[in-house]
């Protein structure tokens, strides 16, 4: 039997659904809802509380309840729990990061403005004149940030920065770590330089081979 409060998370869920609710409208009110889903007052509230965990809703004290798209932080929450309690590993976390980036780098490919490979380019410069791991690792973790963000998906993009967030999290210092060894070190700055040529040249095969090696070089070094 449906509980009262799912009664209003699907109402909600089936209005934006609908296109009736879109980001930024205002929901009824507590009680206007009550009234038209036959529930209590308390129900509607533990329904919003609900959505607004989920990144539905932002409920604002004495002004209303809005829909909005904030989903990072539920992807972020649910990453980090199958992290901790499913036993995640490192390869498996590099693996979905992996499916991601190459999913955008097709798309990346044909929607990828000047000005976001100039500033593709401006990290790689950065990259290759840093001295220090630590700074070398910022500008790597922006180059593959930029890599997502200009695909123009939002699924993409959202999906990407709750995994990144989780690896800073919980897998310390190991894009560090990956870059201090010397093994892989020069063919993980070539792969990058081919990856932004590529976005640059409108080059689809070299983009991929060089994120293919990319990847190898992480998962050479975490088998090691």
């Amino acid at each position: 039997m449906e509980k009262s409060y799912e009664k209003v998370v699907d109402f909600v869920q089936e209005q934006i659904l609908d296109g009736i609710y879109s980001a930024g409208d205002k929901l009824p009110s507590e009680r206007e809802m009550a009234q038209q889903l036959n529930v209590s007052r308390t129900s509607v509230r533990e329904g919003l509380r609900i959505l607004e965990q989920m990144g539905a809703l932002s409920c604002q004290q004495g002004s209303g309840n809005y829909i909005t798209g904030d989903f990072e932080n539920t992807l972020i929450r649910v990453m980090t729990l199958m992290f901790a309690v499913e036993g995640t590993t490192y390869r498996e976390i590099s693996e979905f990061r992996y499916a991601l980036e190459s999913q955008a780098l097709s798309l990346v490919i044909l929607h990828a403005t000047e000005e976001q490979i100039e500033e593709m380019e401006y990290h790689m410069s950065m990259l290759e004149s840093a001295t220090e791991e630590t700074v070398r690792s910022k500008h790597d973790k922006r180059i593959h940030y930029l890599l997502v963000e200009a695909s123009h998906n939002n699924y993409l993009i959202v999906n990407f920065l709750a995994l990144t967030q989780v690896m800073d999290k919980y897998v310390k210092d190991m894009r560090v770590r990956i870059l201090r060894d010397g093994k892989n070190r020069d063919g993980l700055m070539e792969s990058h330089r081919e990856l932004i040529k590529s976005v640059r040249d409108k080059d689809v095969r070299l983009g991929h081979e060089a994120l293919e090696r990319h990847f190898v070089y992480i998962y050479n070094y975490l088998d090691s």
